[in-house]
């Protein structure tokens, strides 16, 4: 059996001024600081035999929170998982693309597989890299637990293939929010997975919990 954690990076600066990060390589903010020690408390108690990440900064600095300390975790980065490359899209006001634009706009929300830009790749591109990279990833490391640490639209892609689904059928893998994990278990190096919990940031927000699968408020 193999595990994967599929990991949202922590909160970025993008995420708060509400543009469209994309690949452009930005900082974590304070909470994502906090987020960061989230993890690590989070991971510490969890076997890990290695770390893949996106190269983009938030990305690592993720990454190295999940490993908590332990350096004999090594970190492995690898382009496929970074955050889609937007064009036109990228750095601008996510507000302002939804009344400039509204038609991609459109598109990024009810059908992304369909999405493409000026200058972007398109949501296929992204799709088959994350495949790809899941696919390499699981013959490198038969009966191992890993990490993987990306960003939103790259994670929901990764999910997506690690299910066994096409990507128009993305709509049914929900968003993940920053510091948010994912744990799959593959028999081996197969495809589909078992999602055993999806989403889950209980270690960030003690209001939810997590049972079988299914997250519950305490409030």
């Amino acid at each position: 059996m193999t595990t994967i954690y599929f990991v949202r990076h922590v909160q970025a600066a993008g995420n708060i001024q509400r543009t469209f990060q994309g690949a452009c390589d930005t900082d974590i903010s304070a909470q994502g600081e906090l987020q960061c020690q989230n993890l690590s408390d989070y991971f510490a108690d969890l076997s890990l035999d290695a770390i893949y990440t996106s190269p983009l900064k938030r990305a690592v600095l993720t990454a190295e929170a999940c490993r908590a300390g332990r350096k004999q975790i090594p970190i492995l980065t690898d382009d496929r998982l970074r955050e889609i490359c937007a064009g036109v899209w990228e750095g601008q006001p996510i507000d302002d693309l939804e009344k400039n634009d509204p038609e991609n706009f459109r598109i990024w929300q009810q059908s992304p597989w369909d999405f493409a830009v000026e200058g972007s790749e398109t949501m296929v591109q992204v799709f088959d890299r994350c495949r790809a990279a899941l696919a390499d990833i699981l013959a490198k490391n038969a009966g191992r637990s890993l990490a993987v640490v990306s960003h939103g639209c790259a994670t929901r892609n990764l999910i997506t293939a690690a299910l066994g689904l096409p990507i128009e059928e993305m709509g049914q893998v929900e968003w993940i929010r920053n510091g948010g994990v994912s744990k799959m278990e593959f028999a081996a190096d197969a495809i589909p997975g078992i999602l055993v919990y999806h989403g889950y940031t209980g270690h960030i927000d003690p209001s939810t919990i997590l049972k079988g699968g299914t997250f519950y408020s305490r409030k």
